[in-house]
């Protein structure tokens, strides 16, 4: 499990600040799957926070490209929003994680799951049961909306696994319920490079 350097137990819940980078390190679970997690969900964990490793709340959609990992907490933050992170790796046991944004309004963003890259940005799948939207978070922290969930009937439901095609060119999208796929054409520069 990830931990901060000489921040043991460190709490990745609140009181954070984007921007801010933070020395991670890794801790060894002994035993990843332990007889009492069929009883005690949180088996595992209880064993990385023995040992110093972070904690996060409702990690969800995780990403690689660009020589990070991104990944989101749905509903961390000091406004149970959620946060975008990111994580660079240094070697076998280092790295540097990276708190990328947290909304403070939930027009803004709000439950973020599901990502992936487009270019330097991250599409982001909102987790929530009033709108839901996909957003486009930029490295400069703007948040702007690409789609909209209009489906008639299912306006509330979450989009899901969102992924470009190997050649960048169509984007895949899902509507949890009713179970939709999309695919939606570019052109993509402009996301891409927004």
């Amino acid at each position: 499990m990830l931990a901060i350097q000489n921040q043991p137990g460190f709490d990745t819940r609140t009181r954070q600040k984007s921007g801010t980078p933070l020395p991670a390190t890794w801790v060894d679970i002994r035993n990843p799957d332990p007889a009492e997690a069929e009883l005690d969900n949180l088996a595992v964990y209880k064993q990385g926070i023995h040992l110093g490793a972070a904690t996060f709340s409702r990690l969800e959609g995780c990403f690689y490209g660009n020589g990070a990992v991104y990944f989101t907490s749905t509903d961390g933050g000091d406004h149970s929003l959620g946060q975008v992170w990111e994580y660079v790796p240094f070697g076998k046991d280092q790295g540097r994680l990276t708190l990328l944004f947290e909304p403070t309004d939930a027009s803004i963003l709000n439950m973020p799951d599901n990502i992936c890259l487009a270019g330097r940005n991250l599409l982001i799948c909102e987790d929530n049961k009033m709108k839901t939207y996909l957003r486009v978070l930029t490295p400069r922290g703007q948040v702007f909306d690409l789609a909209k969930n209009i489906a008639p009937g299912h306006e509330i439901e979450e989009f899901a696994g969102v992924t470009f095609s190997p050649d960048g060119q169509t984007l895949f999208l899902n509507l949890q319920v009713p179970g939709m796929t999309f695919a939606i054409w570019g052109p993509w520069e402009r996301v891409q490079s927004a």
